[in-house]
């Protein structure tokens, strides 16, 4: 196949996976370096019948004012990955010099969300699939060794759980088109029409 024309057959496939792969990665990433701002107050005096003291209240312009100046948030950099909901890096280093045994310290960082669901992670790879691919080759030999007259609907009824996948692939895709999802509304702008639908409308 020459280059121009195999360029021309994967370029669909590569323009696809920019928009709904690399772009989003991207764009979770940059938003993940980013933090809500911290919502400003300010100090009112309250005066009622019983005289007046001072109280604390939500600057709602200030506030807003910031929203405006940083969408994103307050820039936070790779904070948000060292906390302790995340990698937890001040935690580990503190428990690693307070653990008298290295079996402290990995019941103190099992003991950190991450840390507790990277556990679960690998011992699900490592233990659950290992013993569900045995499972499967035990079926698999068990319905290839009944009679004729069985095997047709095991077989159907056995893979009937592969519906799901593109049953959740076409739910994806019809919330995309929807008017609130990614293409419904990227067309409504488009063409500058709130109530175009892909779903309803002739155009």
């Amino acid at each position: 196949m020459k280059n121009r024309t195999f360029f021309w057959f994967i370029l669909p496939s590569l323009v696809t996976m920019m928009l709904f792969i690399a772009l989003p990665i991207g764009s979770v990433f940059i938003q993940s370096l980013h933090i809500e701002h911290t919502t400003v107050l300010k100090e009112v005096k309250n005066c009622g019948p019983f005289g007046c003291k001072l109280e604390m209240q939500v600057d709602v312009d200030a506030t807003s004012q910031l929203k405006q100046d940083s969408p994103l948030g307050k820039f936070n950099g790779f904070g948000t990955y060292k906390n302790r909901n995340h990698l937890a890096v001040s935690e580990l280093s503190t428990a690693w010099t307070n653990s008298p045994t290295f079996g402290v310290f990995l019941s103190e960082a099992y003991n950190l969300p991450f840390y507790r669901a990277l556990a679960f992670t690998l011992t699900y790879t490592f233990v659950v699939t290992p013993m569900v691919l045995l499972l499967g080759f035990c079926i698999a030999l068990g319905v290839n060794s009944l009679p004729k007259q069985f095997k047709g609907p095991t077989i159907f009824v056995s893979l009937l759980p592969m519906i799901v996948t593109p049953l959740i692939g076409s739910l994806i895709l019809f919330w995309m088109i929807d008017a609130e999802g990614i293409l419904g509304s990227t067309l409504q702008w488009l063409f500058e029409d709130p109530n175009l639908s892909l779903k309803a409308s002739p155009k």
